[in-house]
């Protein structure tokens, strides 16, 4: 029983190592797997061959149409408002009523300062007649005094005779006295004269004056247009009463339409030099449907606070429609050319200032300036760079590559383009077509 018990459990144990065995042979002598080789993946890209030139940066920029002939018409007398024939929105021509008011009140006044002036010419009238009459009674009045003098002088002469009494002699005196105090007034009324006339004078340039005003008050009791323009504000009704100083209707010029917008602070050396030298920078804009060419007049003396640039002021010069104030405008601005640059599509820029050069089929990264941008025929934007620490010919990646880095093989799908021939055809593109 014990070796029928024993060849049991020794059958299968010769079993296991026999298997265990072929298995260690099998594992042992089996060829070997071929080694796969690993090859380096190389990106299909595009590239550009960089061609240096005078590009023209186009900048869009946000205005709003303002007018600095804006007027804001205000009441210059108390009274009562008559008729209003403007309504916001009008057309109206330079002197045309906008609005009239009561002239009752004025009218009485022009009527009184005329009553004041007409009563001074008057006296000035009456002083020149008595200044006459002054001068022709002297005389009469200084023969009268000579032939008393005369009657003194014999009364004397008598009374030294004891011809004549007393009495006689003192009434002799008496009148010539007399008659010396009426010579004094009268030439003192005739060198008070020209007193009396500059007093005069004084008044009635005074009441000339208050005429002037009240007459003046009659006159802008109708509020006119001061110039061609729009009504933008109608701000009483008939029967109101209005107060000296009140708002009453607000008017800008038509031909003094301008957009104001606000350029960036790198483009105002560019700008400035530009206007310097006497260079026109313009602009093209779309407003309600038509095509409108904008010339920038000038630039703000200061800048705002917290702002990012200056604001310049756009001026039409290809329409005379009239602008709607506060409206939105945006414009196509053509910046004077900049030398020695070269465009790349903006797919070749990663981040602010860094593209790729394809050199040996690998690519390494370049810092570079952009300057601006443009937009082709094809209405694309390009970015403008400066030319500075590259060389014509260079070819630069224009794909995107999300895992781009220095040193990356790429293949490139086509041949390199080069940019266009004509230096400023892509510029021609944007001046018309953004």
């Amino acid at each position: 029983m014990a070796e029928q018990s024993t060849r049991k459990w020794k059958l299968p144990l010769i079993i296991a190592l026999v298997a265990a065995g072929v298995i260690f042979v099998l594992t042992a002598t089996k060829p070997s797997p071929p080694k796969a080789e690993t090859t380096e993946k190389a990106w299909l890209v595009d590239a550009e061959a960089l061609k240096f030139s005078a590009h023209h940066p186009t900048l869009s920029l946000l205005g709003t149409v303002s007018s600095p002939f804006e007027a804001e018409l205000t009441a210059i007398i108390q009274a009562d408002v008559l008729s209003v024939p403007v309504r916001e929105g009008d057309r109206v021509s330079q002197g045309q009523v906008l609005l009239s008011l009561d002239k009752q009140d004025v009218q009485s006044r022009v009527t009184q300062r005329e009553a004041d002036l007409q009563e001074l010419e008057a006296q000035m009238l009456a002083e020149n007649n008595r200044y006459q009459s002054d001068q022709k009674l002297l005389k009469e009045e200084s023969k009268l005094l000579q032939v008393a003098r005369d009657a003194f002088a014999r009364q004397q002469r008598l009374k030294s005779s004891n011809l004549v009494a007393q009495e006689r002699l003192e009434q002799a005196e008496s009148q010539v006295a007399q008659n010396a105090l009426a010579v004094t007034a009268r030439q003192q009324a005739i060198d008070d004269h020209p007193n009396r006339v500059r007093q005069l004078e004084a008044k009635i340039s005074r009441a000339k004056a208050l005429l002037a005003d009240a007459q003046r008050e009659m006159k802008r009791s109708d509020i006119r247009a001061p110039f061609d323009g729009v009504v933008t504000s109608v701000l009483v009704a008939p029967g109101e009463r209005v107060q000296v100083g009140q708002l009453l209707v607000g008017v800008y010029d038509l031909d003094q339409s301008e957009v104001r917008s606000q350029i960036p602070d790198k483009y105002l050396s560019i700008i400035r030099k530009a206007l310097n030298e006497g260079q026109k920078i313009l602009a093209n804009a779309v407003y309600q449907g038509m095509a409108v060419e904008f010339e920038l007049a000038r630039l703000a003396g200061q800048t705002n606070l917290g702002a990012g640039g200056v604001d310049a002021f756009f001026i039409p010069v290809s329409s005379r429609e009239p602008f709607i104030l506060n409206t939105t405008v945006r414009l196509n601005t053509r910046l004077p050319a900049l030398e020695n640059t070269f465009t790349l599509p903006v797919s070749a820029l990663y981040g602010t200032d860094r593209i790729y050069r394809v050199e040996e089929g690998r690519i390494y990264a370049e810092t570079t300036t952009v300057l601006g941008t443009l937009k082709d025929l094809e209405g694309r934007t390009r970015i403008i760079a400066d030319s500075a620490g590259f060389r014509e010919g260079d070819l630069i990646i224009t794909t995107q590559l999300p895992n781009a880095i220095s040193g990356l093989k790429v293949e490139l799908k086509a041949p390199a383009q080069d940019q266009p021939a004509d230096p400023n055809a892509v510029n021609k593109g944007a001046a018309h077509g953004s």
